[in-house]
């Protein structure tokens, strides 16, 4: 790959980057309110049902998660081997048919399986016994939508359409917002009818994902079909990635239970609000490496290490400024927002959120060798070394906690294991895998970043000793979004990265 060419990728991935940030944005707004809304609409006990019966439903969704990366990477993956339409087509038709019988099997587990934990595991009020009955099999119907989807969606993101993958992310949130502000004008069980919206959105959603692909990508337009080998090496692919969402689900929850069996229920609300914050962060730092993953897996399909290795650099750092930028300001302001937030603040709430916050933007800036080594296909070993990453995070915590070490200690253990430790691994199997060059990288990426922490560390703490609350959030939220900025632009960022920056930039405000 030239430097024309280069410039040309650097900017079509800033381009995408900014319009996933600004559709993730809208989203996040558009839901918060659109729950406001829901509360008010139908009251904390159908609020409550909803959650409880729903969140049946999502215990199968680590299916979901694993055949979202699974479908993903193949679907690029040929993109950038450049096989013929045919093969193309051969390959998505095996990714439909598998998609079409795993949600036949989890609609059989959840008519099974989930019908007797449903009976038998959950407390629902006898008059709201038949409308909590109604929303389970509509979340059932949803949640199979949602996973019948996946294909037309990880085409759509595959072939970097992300402004049509934004348009169409927005118009449902949209579509959310529009019919939950009219339920209280229509006649009928409140809880049943946001059931229904929900359902009926999903449907929309997946309709306008399916209509783009059908039209604009005639190479999709197949059947589901059941081709024994390419199936397999899907589903075993899938497989590998399924034992990593489980392992860090089922971790994450057991860490939930030590905390509750050694420290106290506030501890596990504390780490409940911890998760929340975590998880709106997360929301942008995976919308903005989604806007690199396509390029990774279709240079790792063309075998274009060289190419890949600066695409992988470039990533890491855009990724750290991005994530940096909103967690320095909150992590700087947080018992002050947790207060206005919450109020009465739970003990350790404020800590827990801190230092979630700092694994958060490790993720962020190691997240792109996760899918450089998923492009490859060799995933086993790797998801086999995460899930034992995982396991000595609740090994570490059950040890910790019997030691009655503080708490905050406890949970900032999991920066070693689920920050630096996972860090470690992935750095040494994309070394391994696609021949990685560590030192340059070290040079490259992880220098220029350590130099901004070693800048903005200092700066931050003075502001603390000078200002407090509203003063504070302010002037430190001011100076760490310039002072990033700046230093990002100037310090981690080379001069092929500038360039496409800076032209993205132009391009936007239509500068000549």
């Amino acid at each position: 790959m030239n430097r024309a060419q280069h410039i040309v990728s650097d900017q079509r991935i800033a381009k995408n980057a900014l319009l996933l940030y600004a559709r993730t944005f809208i989203v996040l707004c558009i839901s918060l309110y659109i729950s406001r809304l829901v509360l008010d609409a139908l009251g904390a006990v159908n609020v409550g049902i909803y959650n409880v019966v729903g969140g049946i439903v999502t215990l199968m969704a680590f299916f979901q998660t694993a055949l979202i990366k699974s479908t993903g990477r193949f679907i690029t993956y040929d993109l950038g081997a450049e096989p013929t339409i045919e093969q193309k087509r051969s390959t998505y038709a095996a990714c439909l048919g598998i998609h079409v019988w795993i949600a036949l099997i989890l609609i059989l587990l959840g008519e099974t399986v989930g019908l007797w934990i449903f009976h038998n595991y959950t407390v629902i009020p006898a008059e709201r016994l038949v409308a909590a009955k109604i929303i389970y099999q509509l979340a059932l119907f949803t949640f199979s939508i949602q996973m019948l989807s996946v294909p037309y969606s990880a085409a759509i993101i595959a072939h970097e359409r992300m402004s049509v993958y934004a348009v169409i992310s927005i118009m449902e949130a949209v579509l959310r917002l529009i019919v939950v502000m009219i339920i209280p004008f229509i006649p009928g069980d409140a809880l049943i009818l946001y059931g229904v919206i929900v359902a009926l959105v999903a449907l929309v959603s997946s309709s306008m994902n399916m209509g783009y692909v059908l039209s604009k990508m005639q190479e999709y337009r197949t059947r589901p079909s059941w081709e024994k080998e390419l199936s397999k090496r899907i589903l075993a692919f899938s497989g590998w990635t399924m034992l990593g969402s489980a392992t860090n689900t089922g971790t994450q929850q057991g860490v939930a239970l030590l905390f509750n069996n050694f420290v106290s229920l506030i501890a596990n609300a504390a780490l409940g609000f911890a998760n929340q914050v975590n998880a709106a962060l997360a929301q942008f730092v995976n919308s903005f490496t989604t806007a690199f993953n396509p390029q990774v897996i279709k240079l790792c399909a063309a075998k274009d290490y060289d190419a890949l290795h600066r695409l992988m650099t470039m990533a890491s750092k855009i990724s750290f400024v991005l994530a940096y930028i909103m967690a320095l300001p909150l992590i700087v302001n947080m018992d002050y927002l947790l207060h206005l937030w919450l109020g009465n603040v739970p003990q350790y709430t404020t800590e827990f959120c801190q230092l979630i916050l700092v694994c958060t933007v490790i993720d962020a800036t190691t997240g792109v060798y996760n899918t450089a080594i998923t492009a490859t296909g060799h995933i086993r070993n790797y998801q086999i070394a995460i899930s034992l990453s995982f396991t000595l995070d609740l090994l570490l915590a059950f040890l910790l906690l019997k030691a009655q070490i503080h708490p905050a200690l406890v949970f900032g253990s999991r920066i070693l294991t689920r920050g630096f430790i996972n860090m470690g691994i992935g750095l040494y199997y994309t070394r391994s895998l696609i021949a990685f060059d560590i030192k340059r990288y070290t040079l490259q990426a992880l220098v220029p970043i350590m130099l901004v922490l070693l800048i903005t560390i200092p700066v931050n703490y003075g502001l603390r000793l000078c200002f407090d609350a509203l003063p504070l959030l302010i002037i430190s939220t001011a100076v760490d979004c310039i002072l990033i900025i700046v230093l990002g632009y100037l310090i981690v960022l080379n001069s092929s990265e500038r360039m496409a920056v800076k032209n993205t930039i132009k391009q936007k405000l239509h500068v000549a």
